[in-house]
């Protein structure tokens, strides 16, 4: 933790991006604020598409990320990884029309993101996630259903230290956010007043 110190004796710190935290007798101590990159929202925008007898599935997603720390003017990527939950099919290549792919780590390049301390900083990204079947060898089974966990500055990489090379935020836990698709449909019944949901299908 970076701590920036003002005594009582008139040296005059300037602490950028920094939040005041206590007063003790004399001192002024604030502790440097860091960007907190998380993602707001994910959904898949339309049907999956299943190509070559199930040899590759493309589904169509939104990811929606948000910056709730300090502004950071280094490169990420956001992205997402997929499986499906009654077939065999598994992937992490998503692209989008007109982004670059962040080199060595996938996924799409940001440049940075400005602070969202006191505005809302939200940037979204429409693109691809394509999956085939795991192992690549294996008789494709696509599936009907799909497990899909966005994420934003990530590292897919099982050999690397997680966010080797990532962005140092406040928060390193609150990277990623996870959906089924399509969603768990309701049981529903017809109860005296009313209609009550008693349960779910295909809980997971």
């Amino acid at each position: 933790m970076l701590l920036l110190v003002s005594t009582a004796f008139g040296a005059d710190v300037k602490a950028t991006q920094a939040k005041e935290l206590v007063k003790p007798s004399g001192t002024t101590i604030f502790q440097a604020q860091k960007p907190d990159l998380v993602v707001k929202s994910v959904r898949v925008t339309s049907d999956p598409v299943i190509f070559y007898g199930g040899k590759i599935v493309l589904i169509p997603l939104e990811i929606t990320i948000a910056n709730l720390g300090a502004a950071t003017n280094q490169d990420f990527n956001v992205g997402a990884e997929g499986s499906a939950l009654d077939g065999n099919v598994y992937g992490f290549d998503f692209a989008g029309p007109g982004t670059e792919t962040m080199p060595e780590r996938g996924g799409i390049l940001v440049h940075g993101m400005q602070s969202g301390t006191r505005v809302t900083a939200e940037k979204s990204y429409t693109g691809l996630l394509l999956l085939g079947p795991n192992p690549i060898n294996a008789s494709p089974q696509p599936g009907t259903r799909w497990r899909i966990r966005a994420m934003v500055d990530y590292n897919l990489d099982p050999d690397a230290f997680a966010y080797e090379w990532g962005v140092n935020e406040a928060n390193e836990t609150n990277n990623e956010m996870e959906i089924i698709y399509p969603p768990t449909p309701s049981i529903a019944t017809m109860t005296q007043g009313g209609m009550s949901v008693i349960g779910m299908l295909n809980k997971t």
